[in-house]
Order: C-alpha cells, then structure tokens, then sequence
C-alpha cells in the first residue's frame, strides 16, 4: 500500500466533516473527485474504510485504524514543515499548543509576550483543556505540547513531563455563602458540588471515607468559566486550585473554606510526547514558560522524565 499524503488530507477532511458532500465543499473539491481519492484508498486497503449512510459515513474498523494513524502522520508531517521554516528563517511556521485554565492565568501570558516578539511571524494556535486524560491529546498527535493540570501522584503514561508548579486544592464558595467558614467536609455534604473530572476521587471517595456518604449532589463541570459564573451566583462549591485567586477582581467574590482536612496538591506540567522532537520554536516557547514559573513561583521546578514526574532544584535558564 502506497498512500500520498494528499489522499490521506482528503481522507481525513471526509471523516471530520461526517459527509463526502461537506468534505468536498470544505477541500473546494466536486464530490466524484473526493469520492474518487476515498476509493482509491479502500482499492489500496483491500477493504472498506467507510461507510455510506443516509445521515453520512461512518468509518469501518479498518477505517478507524486509519484514521488514528492518519491524523498522527498529518501531524508530524506538519510539524516537519514547521521545523523546517523555523530553521530556515527563525521566524515563520506554525504551532499548536494546549492549556488548562489555571495553568494559562498563572503562565502564559507573560511567556506570549516574550515569545511573539522574538518569533512574531510564527502562526499560534492555543487550545483550552477540559480533558482529565492527558493521553487522549496524543492518541492522534494534536499538538506540539499541552499544559495541563493534575493530581500530583505518580504517572506511567509514556508521555514526558516538565514540572512548572504545584499548587494546592481547596474548596471554594461565595463570599456570603452560609457555610464560608466551615471547617468539615461533613459539613458541606448537602451542597451542591462543581467538579472537574480529578473531583470524584478527591471530594466524592474521600467524604464517603469521612462520613460513610457521598455528597448528595454532584456537577461534574470541565470549564472553568461555567464553574466560576455558578459559583459567584448560586450555593455551589466548587473544587479548584487557589490559582484563581490569583485575580483579585475574583479574590473578591470567591473565598477558599479554612477546612482542617488537608486536600492534595495539583501538578501543573508541560507535556510532550517527546520533548527531544519539539521544534525550534516549541522549545522556545517551552522554555519560556520554565523560565516564568520559575521566576514566579517558590516551588522547585525542574525537568521530568519519561513518565513521571521528578523535582530538581531549579536551573538556570535563558529566555
């Protein structure tokens, strides 16, 4: 089997857009043309990759097999290309990075601006997390690197890590709310709770550890907006890190609870498959954020190894 990466682009533009009919408007394309490149694939397969339905395609297991790989070579093959403009004229090229909400108020504005102007011409394309999995980013190869937030306990994900900082959870409410100064999570069992996804085992096992029943209601909510907006209005609680409070037009509105039981810490790293392969211009921009936490932060902040997370003391660094 000899596939292009032409056909492979087609192939992957049929699969998001659910349709040979939306495929070919989004390529600019007639549909016997995306038909014919989808044939030409499944001829070279030997079997079906797709199929046609009323509502659309659906993809085949042979399809699905193709499509994870597909989406990883595209993306290495634009990181490539990337590569090579970075190296060619230091300045063009293109990245595609990922942040945790909490992660991106405490970094990355301050590593942008140092970042745009020593590379302005390459293009930046940053996502928002609410993924609790960092290993479903790479199942297809998605971006160059992700910050992402999450309990600090080992990992074996075969992704490479660099710590930026830790930060504690805590529980937080209104600024009026009646159970403000609580100080047992027994206390707050009839809330309603705003979760993100590490919430179940922080709040939800460890009060039914405590008291011998879980909270009687449950949200779980990945955006930090949404749990932010509930809890300035309603009774909810809301687990996060104390990051937030880093805001003060926030720190006015929401206050952590004095709690007396000890929550874990969040580890908010830089993630790569492989931090060895970053582009030129990933490195940089990596590097800088290193450079903002540590300059910013108390915590050691040091490079991980290959699955797990290790803390170092602090090295210097160039911007």
């Amino acid at each position: 089997m000899k596939f292009n990466t032409g056909q492979l682009e087609v192939f992957a533009v049929v699969v998001e857009c659910g349709s040979i009919r939306a495929a070919a408007r989004r390529l600019g394309l007639t549909q016997p043309a995306v038909t014919y490149v989808v044939r030409e694939l499944e001829r070279q397969a030997g079997a079906a990759l797709l199929l046609r339905q009323t509502s659309g395609v659906v993809l085949t297991p042979l399809g699905e097999s193709l499509h994870r790989r597909t989406l990883r070579l595209l993306e290495e093959w634009r990181q490539a290309q990337d590569e090579l403009a970075q190296l060619r004229d230091g300045s063009s090229g293109s990245l595609r990075l990922a942040f945790s909400s909490g992660a991106a108020a405490r970094v990355l504005a301050p590593a942008l601006d140092a970042f745009r102007q020593a590379r302005p011409g390459v293009r930046l394309d940053i996502h928002e997390l609410s993924l609790s999995d960092p290993r479903d980013l790479w199942k297809v190869g998605q971006y160059d690197f992700a910050v992402i937030s999450e309990l600090d306990e080992p990992v074996d994900d075969q992704l490479d890590r660099q710590v930026l900082f830790r930060v504690p959870l805590q529980v937080m409410a209104r600024r009026n709310h009646p159970l403000a100064q609580a100080r047992l999570l027994s206390e707050l069992r009839d809330c309603l709770w705003l979760l993100p996804g590490y919430g179940q085992r922080v709040i939800v096992d460890r009060m039914l550890a405590l008291c011998g029943e879980p909270p009687r209601q449950v949200m779980m909510v990945q955006s930090l907006y949404i749990a932010l907006s509930l809890v300035r209005s309603t009774d909810a609680l809301v687990l996060m890190s104390n990051v937030v409070l880093d805001d003060p037009q926030l720190a006015q509105t929401i206050v952590p609870l004095p709690l007396r039981e000890r929550l874990p810490q969040l580890r908010v790293s830089l993630v790569s498959q492989h931090m060895g392969g970053l582009t030129p211009a990933a490195r940089q921009f990596a590097d800088g954020l290193l450079t903002v936490a540590q300059g910013s932060l108390t915590p050691a902040v040091a490079a991980g190894k290959r699955g797990r997370a290790v803390v170092k003391p602090p090295a210097s660094r160039r911007p």
